[in-house]
């Protein structure tokens, strides 16, 4: 009898032991099911995870693409400036393959595989101070005038008499201008704080050329920035990129027209003029007349974004503020 009742215990015991393990093999699969509908906080960038390089003016490809623009997406983004042709670059790039025994078919000559400045003709531009003639606009004529005018009266009286170079230019990322920025505007004369490290591109071009959004976009604010090396007239457009992710781009140093009848809000199509390059007088009193084109992670408090940052703040710079060759190509 004894015998019986401690069968009829164990069996009993085991039962419950199983009860216990299907209850704690239901809990675990319930909270895992929960967590999987919980969307994590996105841990903030650090130079360790996504590689900011330590050393400026790296190549296309070794900063951070925080948007995960392919190169797919890229290809069908609208050009931002329309930059001309090289004469005969076809014939040039052919005879240039045939004489390295390269096999390159015609129907897959494409830009991505021979590389922008071998296409567009353009100046790549050197303001690091190791080329001093580039610290200067020469105009037609052979006069030399400097990059920033020291007022505005200067700025107003030049642009009477502005005769630029038909030529376009491209002022390059991650480039630290020491001999260029003189205004009380980039801190000049405390070195520490002094702001040299460029995070934009420059594209620069005649007076009015056509300024287009390349993909959609809605303006996030616009306006006049007055100061001397300021933005002149700008544009902050927010373009989503994909379903995932989305940019804001500060267009700088445009024509007072640029921003006649726009307005917060306003909607933008792939490939609309948003504006165009301005002269001395309304882009903050840069003789070379410029795009400047940057690309933020977030979105600015109103139209303005810090072009250039200082040494110390480099680092976290080109984590909000990533190169703008994701969007505009490999420019360099």
């Amino acid at each position: 009898m004894m015998k019986a009742q401690k069968i009829r215990c164990n069996k009993i015991s085991m039962i419950l032991m199983l009860l216990l393990l299907v209850c704690a093999a239901y809990t675990s699969a319930a909270l895992s099911a929960d967590t999987k509908h919980v969307d994590p906080q996105p841990a903030l960038p650090s130079s360790s995870k996504v590689g900011v390089p330590q050393a400026t003016l790296q190549a296309f490809g070794a900063y951070p693409d925080l948007l995960n623009i392919t190169h797919e997406m890229r290809e069908n983004f609208h050009p931002v400036v329309k930059l001309p042709k090289r004469k005969k670059w076809k014939k040039w790039i052919q005879k240039r393959i045939k004489s390295n025994n390269i096999a390159f078919p015609n129907n897959i000559c494409n830009e991505s595989q021979i590389g922008l400045m071998n296409i567009y003709d353009y100046i790549l531009k050197d303001y690091t101070g190791k080329n001093n003639n580039d610290n200067d606009v020469i105009l037609q004529g052979g006069k030399k005038v400097p990059q920033l005018l020291p007022t505005r009266e200067d700025a107003l009286e030049f642009a009477k008499t502005q005769k630029q170079s038909k030529l376009f230019d491209v002022g390059r990322y991650d480039e630290d201008r020491r001999g260029m920025y003189t205004s009380s505007l980039f801190d000049a004369k405390d070195e520490e704080k002094r702001r040299t490290i460029h995070v934009g591109i420059d594209i620069g071009g005649p007076v009015g050329v056509k300024i287009h959004s390349f993909v959609d976009g809605v303006i996030h604010s616009l306006g006049y920035n007055e100061a001397i090396g300021d933005y002149g007239h700008v544009i902050v457009v927010e373009h989503r990129i994909s379903a995932t992710s989305k940019c804001w781009v500060l267009y700088g140093h445009l024509d007072a027209n640029s921003i006649k009848g726009k307005h917060v809000g306003q909607k933008i199509k792939k490939g609309e003029v948003i504006g165009r390059i301005g002269d001395t007088s309304e882009n903050g009193g840069w003789t070379g007349t410029h795009l400047h084109f940057q690309v933020a992670m977030t979105p600015p408090q109103t139209h303005d974004m810090p072009g250039v940052v200082s040494l110390k703040d480099r680092e976290n710079a080109l984590l909000e503020y990533v190169d703008p060759r994701y969007v505009l190509g490999e420019l360099y």
